[in-house]
């Protein structure tokens, strides 16, 4: 949301973010909805990806809206941990009929979001690409050390759809199958009323005797987030939902190679780079990855693809078809 609206500043569009929850670390970037002082001349661009109580907010207005969609997380994934969720993840869902007929322009930051609103009878969506502030990790290295003992890295957020389990299962194969040594770090934010979640990943560390390898990182700032991109070996993804998954492509900034499971918008968001597994078979996916370490020239040709197509989606990310949508707006009034 920030860069949109750094982006429309520099084209001559002033404007306000505004959120149904703001947390302390965010009140410079964004206000309560409630605080908002709209005059009807106001565009209102709408994020949407859960049930919130903006949305009712934004109905009673009589103001030009327009949807950008992240996709709803099927609600499935959270029902065994938290039923609050659940329930705002399926009205989320249920939103999008009423989103459909109130508002006037509707954008997916994916093809798979996309095509999503084309199947809910969503007239004309368009694409419109997340636009990601690479520039914002500094100090870069990508000096070629060699790094031992083999680290495997996830970044996002602690939640079933993301499957942090599946990468704890797959260590434990790993660690009875291969003879090299490795760590693994799973980073990511937890909602405290997912915390049984939490305490079902902390649980299976310690059945499975993993507590010197895998460590679960809570939130952590860029800085430290940065470090731990340059430290390791591997991005491993097990995600079985995503809408577009930002932390593929910072993996790729950062020359690790990915490898992550084909579900939602991961094919879309690698575009033929890195590794997609289609069927979680652990063994076969160490195979895979031993054999990218045993095979320099192979491991090379991953990341110059996976530099190939984060250099093609920079090279993509504009806001023409909003401004556009804003242009006629105002050339309405």
């Amino acid at each position: 949301m920030m860069e949109i609206k750094k982006l429309l500043q520099s084209n001559g569009w002033k404007g306000k973010l505004f959120s149904g929850n703001v947390y302390k670390a965010e009140g410079n970037y964004a206000e309560k909805f409630t605080k908002a002082k709209i005059s009807d001349k106001d565009v209102l661009i709408y994020h949407h990806s859960i049930h919130t109580e903006v949305l009712p907010y934004l109905l009673k207005l009589p103001n030009r809206k327009i949807l950008i969609y992240h996709n709803v997380t099927p609600h499935g994934f959270f029902e065994p941990y938290d039923l609050k969720f659940t329930y705002l993840l399926r009205e989320g869902r249920n939103d999008l009929s009423i989103i459909k007929e109130k508002f006037n322009k509707y954008f997916a930051v994916s093809n798979f979001n996309r095509s999503e609103l084309v199947d809910l009878g969503f007239e004309n969506p368009k694409l419109l690409p997340l636009h990601i502030n690479f520039k914002k990790w500094k100090d870069i290295s990508h000096e070629k050390h060699k790094k031992d003992p083999i680290q495997f890295l996830f970044v996002g957020r602690i939640a079933p759809n993301k499957r942090q389990d599946d990468l704890i299962r797959f260590a434990k194969i790993w660690k009875s199958f291969s003879e090299k040594p490795f760590s693994m770090k799973i980073v990511g934010f937890c909602n405290p009323n997912q915390q049984t979640y939490l305490d079902e990943l902390e649980m299976m560390i310690r059945t499975y005797e993993l507590k010197e390898e895998v460590q679960i990182v809570p939130y952590v700032n860029e800085a430290i987030l940065s470090k731990f991109y340059q430290e390791s070996s591997y991005f491993l993804s097990m995600s079985e939902h995503e809408g577009f998954c930002v932390p593929l492509l910072e993996a790729m900034l950062f020359q690790l190679p990915v490898i992550a499971f084909d579900a939602g918008a991961v094919a879309e968001t690698m575009d033929g780079a890195g590794v997609l597994f289609r069927t979680k078979n652990f063994k076969e996916i160490i195979n895979m990855i031993l054999e990218l370490e045993s095979n320099p020239d192979k491991k090379e040709s991953v990341l110059l693809k996976q530099s190939q197509r984060l250099e093609s989606y920079s090279s993509r990310t504009d806001i023409k078809l909003l401004l556009n949508s804003l242009e006629e707006h105002a050339r309405s009034l």
